[in-house]
């Protein structure tokens, strides 16, 4: 039984699909008698590249000729298009790779006169296999072969073929055959074959074809004999593997919700139904590259394949993701997923991994993901936080404050926690008459200085001891201190709190406050330094420690 590849192969240049580029070239040079002595043919496989050697063979052969186009009817059309004209020598170099055979198939018989037609051609497939010797030996031949002499050489890979041959001979590239000709061609070999389809089935038969149109008519048949005569959309999807475009949805909008459960959920169903796992990812990354494009020009329909419902799906899942940046960040993930998953023992787990990388930017320490949990923190404080609204850090584990600080609290505590005051240096307890008589004059202005008092936020001595050196300050003291005064930052401001997150102060010396950001803080150093992001911090550490010179220290560790 003959297959429907080599049944539908064109036979003339008006039967072939696609390559117009090519084609309209070539039938203009058959028709001028302006034919080359060697021509190379390039493209991915299943573009019509030896189909179109044998239909210029025709030309130059057909008895219709010499300037005329070939019909296929005459005795020099049937043989070429039967493999059985003995001017016409189709060579697979991919199995005659030595110089010896070039040598003994080529060059030894290349001065014969032709045999039937009025000319000989030589159709080299695969030609790129050949080795550099055999490439070598062919150059002179190539270079002034016998005026009844033409070459035509097809392969998939031009980039292996020598220079000094691609300088002797017309390139042509074949394309990818579009989409909508591929489907309207199976359509029409169904047609005539009597078969039923469904549109969803051949567009699933086309994507998967990938522009090769063998391939498209080899699954086609198979579909045939599968469904009896009828091409149905769970077919092809269990034949060729693919994953319906409803769970790429899910997973899609499970990415944007962060809903590892469900991503883990839905990679199990696919495991154990026994589908390849790199092709799902390659698939997967296809559709959000659809989402893609919707998040970032939403009115760009053209740009992707699908339509109608599915189309608006792909405008609801690039609205969930929030923002194009998120999903180019997905897309670069799936990318590296799939690089590791050739060589990957245990793909499942390489898929596993990056879809939590993807849902949970936590667990993921690139720069992309803290670019996106600072995202995140804006969004949240700017949906869920009242305008002018404070958030209570909970109090540290201190004592309660004098009873003179509770009042102005509310007003300038930030959230802070004070530390219990020390005893009074020697210097102002010496008289202690003294201070007893003026235990009452001292307290009634007390509520007008509520603000300086508490601005030190923990200091060993009152309002103007924040100033100089905290010598009762242990270190313990000092990292909650610090702690304190990132978690409210992070409050206020959570784009240039988060820059502090992994941060440690190391130590105060009354003036200068250094603090040590982890090992590869590049990117945090630089924006601490910008003056937009001092005016928001120093406020802050002035509160908790008094006006202070906040330096930055990169650590020699990696942050933990």
């Amino acid at each position: 039984m003959e297959s429907l590849y080599t049944k539908y192969r064109p036979q003339t240049f008006e039967q072939v699909v696609g390559q117009s580029h090519v084609v309209e070239t070539l039938k203009r040079a058959v028709l001028e008698g302006r034919t080359s002595h060697a021509y190379l043919f390039c493209g991915p496989r299943g573009t019509g590249k030896t189909t179109m050697a044998r239909i210029l063979a025709k030309a130059l052969m057909c008895e219709r000729g010499p300037a005329a186009l070939p019909d296929g009817s005459c005795d020099q059309c049937r043989l070429i298009a039967a493999g059985e004209h003995p001017d016409v020598i189709e060579l697979d170099a991919a199995s005659r790779t030595g110089v010896d055979n070039v040598r003994e198939e080529i060059i030894g018989r290349v001065g014969y006169a032709p045999v039937m037609g009025r000319a000989k051609v030589y159709i080299i497939d695969e030609v790129h296999m050949l080795t550099p010797a055999a490439f070598n030996a062919l150059l002179k031949t190539l270079e002034e072969p016998p005026e009844h002499v033409v070459f035509v050489m097809c392969t998939t890979d031009p980039q292996k073929i020598l220079a000094t041959i691609l300088s002797r001979v017309q390139r042509f590239d074949f394309h990818a055959i579009g989409n909508d000709e591929m489907q309207a061609h199976l359509a029409y070999v169904c047609s005539r074959e009597g078969f039923t389809y469904d549109e969803a089935a051949l567009e699933l038969v086309v994507r998967h074809a990938r522009g090769g149109m063998r391939d498209a008519l080899t699954s086609l048949e198979q579909l045939s004999v599968f469904g009896a005569g009828h091409i149905g959309l769970e077919a092809a999807q269990d034949l060729l593997g693919e994953v319906s475009g409803s769970v790429l949805g899910k997973m899609a909008r499970a990415m944007a919700s962060r809903d590892v459960a469900t991503l883990f959920a839905e990679v199990a169903v696919l495991s154990d139904a026994g589908r390849d796992l790199l092709r799902f990812t390659r698939e997967l990354a296809g559709h959000l590259r659809d989402v893609y494009v919707m998040a970032a020009v939403p009115s760009a329909d053209d740009a992707v394949a699908a339509q109608g419902e599915e189309l608006e799906a792909l405008r609801v899942e690039a609205a969930a993701f929030g923002s194009p940046d998120r999903v180019a960040r997905v897309l670069t993930l799936l990318g590296d997923a799939s690089s590791e998953m050739r060589t990957a023992t245990n793909q499942r787990l390489v898929l596993e991994i990056a879809l939590t990388r993807i849902a949970r930017p936590e667990s993921d320490l690139t720069l992309e993901a803290l670019a996106e949990r600072v995202a995140d923190l804006e969004r949240q404080v700017a949906i869920l936080a009242a305008p002018g609204a404070r958030v209570a850090a909970a109090p540290a584990p201190t004592p309660a404050p004098a009873p003179e600080s509770d009042e102005p609290k509310p007003e300038k505590g930030f959230g802070f926690a004070p530390e219990p005051p020390a005893r009074p240096t020697a210097s102002v307890s010496a008289d202690k008459p003294l201070v007893e008589k003026n235990v009452a004059p001292e307290r009634e202005p007390k509520p007008a200085e509520p603000a300086e008092k508490n601005v030190s936020f923990g200091s060993p001595s009152g309002g103007s001891g924040a100033a100089s050196a905290p010598r009762g300050r242990t270190n313990g003291d000092l990292q909650r201190t610090w702690k304190q005064v990132v978690d409210q930052l992070v409050k206020q401001v959570p784009a240039k709190g988060s820059l502090l997150l992994s941060s440690t102060a190391v130590s105060d010396d009354g003036e200068r406050l250094t603090v040590s950001l982890p090992k590869g803080s590049h990117f945090a150093a630089k924006m601490l330094e910008r003056s937009d992001v001092r005016a928001s911090v120093d406020p802050v550490v002035a509160m908790a420690f008094g006006p202070r010179q906040v330096v930055y220290v990169e650590s020699s560790l990696a942050s933990q």
